[in-house]
């Protein structure tokens, strides 16, 4: 019996069991004392994108068994007024009119800010666990070479990203699917 046996996809399922095997190997295998300070840290940090994007995973697998959608307005028809028409706040700026629809975000548009956003706000995660969530995800940014590194990637903050890793796998099943909606 895994810890993963709530994932009814198959495929889904064996990549994170690779992805948290493979999590473990690199963890052992930067315990190694005679590395480099700074390839520790990298190693630190891959562990801490691969934590993250297995949380994204679990979370987008129940968003998407639940069968809800997130939404968001788009505006559509925008049409400029005339330029006697201004706001008090932007004078400089146009008016315009326009038609919103709520939309549905596709698939590939929902990350895991908006995730832990849905799940929060149907009450299914704690403040202290979307916190954790978003915070270590801004640790996974800083993988991008491009993006400022002014947080440390340490063993204290691998470890607290592993344990945020057990807590999403025991409990988000528990927590999610007993609160799915009902199939009529």
């Amino acid at each position: 019996m895994s810890d993963l046996d709530f994932i009814k996809d198959k495929e889904l399922r064996k990549t994170l069991d690779d992805s948290i095997e493979y999590i473990y190997a690199l963890f052992e295998q930067s315990k190694d004392g005679g590395q480099k300070k700074s390839y520790q840290e990298e190693t630190y940090r891959v562990i801490i994108l691969y934590v993250v994007s297995a949380i994204e995973a679990v979370l987008l697998y129940f968003y998407k068994a639940r069968g809800e959608k997130i939404e968001y307005p788009e505006y559509k028809f925008v049409c400029t007024l005339p330029p006697e028409y201004t706001h008090a706040a932007k004078p400089k700026s146009p008016m315009v009119i326009a038609v919103q629809e709520q939309v549905e975000k596709r698939e590939q548009q929902v990350g895991i800010h908006e995730l832990v956003a849905f799940f929060k706000s149907k009450k299914l995660i704690l403040d202290k666990t979307a916190k954790d969530i978003l915070d270590m995800n801004d640790v996974r940014n800083t993988f991008h070479f491009n993006k400022q590194r002014a947080q440390a990637c340490d063993l204290q903050r691998v470890e607290k990203a592993l344990q945020l890793l057990v807590h999403t796998l025991k409990n988000a099943p528990k927590a999610l699917e007993k609160k799915l909606p009902q199939q009529h």
